[in-house]
């Protein structure tokens, strides 16, 4: 499976998603805003272990997920990683888009958000089939 840095300013999200993608393969690393996720990200590409996907909570107190999806897009080394994006706020047309156009995937926290995870992951982090 892959490496997942999980983004959320919620000690609990954090704690859910970490054990619910252990549990389903995939190494999770969890970081409580955008300034960490940022640091976790300098220091995974400094020490050669870059993640596979981001979970990345919108709403954050610290720097909001948008600016962290901006700077991971706009960063070379960064670029290829999976976003999932994430919100218990509806969200409009035009930050839908925003999430597509990085070849994100949004997700709505619900009652079956963490299992959704895991299935969009296990799809985004697939081996390519050789034909």
């Amino acid at each position: 499976m892959g490496k997942v840095l999980v983004v959320d300013d919620d000690p609990a999200t954090r704690m859910l998603m970490t054990r619910v993608l252990e549990d389903a393969g995939f190494g999770a690393i969890a970081v409580d805003g955008g300034r960490a996720a940022i640091e976790e990200l300098c220091r995974a590409t400094l020490n050669g272990g870059l993640y596979d996907a981001i979970l990345l909570d919108i709403a954050m107190p610290d720097i909001n997920g948008w600016r962290v999806l901006d700077a991971v897009k706009s960063n070379p080394l960064w670029a290829d990683m999976k976003v999932i994006v994430f919100s218990g706020f509806t969200q409009s047309p035009q930050a839908l888009m925003r999430v597509a156009r990085y070849d994100g995937v949004f997700v709505e926290k619900n009652a079956d958000f963490d299992r959704t995870v895991v299935n969009v992951l296990d799809r985004l982090t697939a081996e390519p089939v050789a034909h």
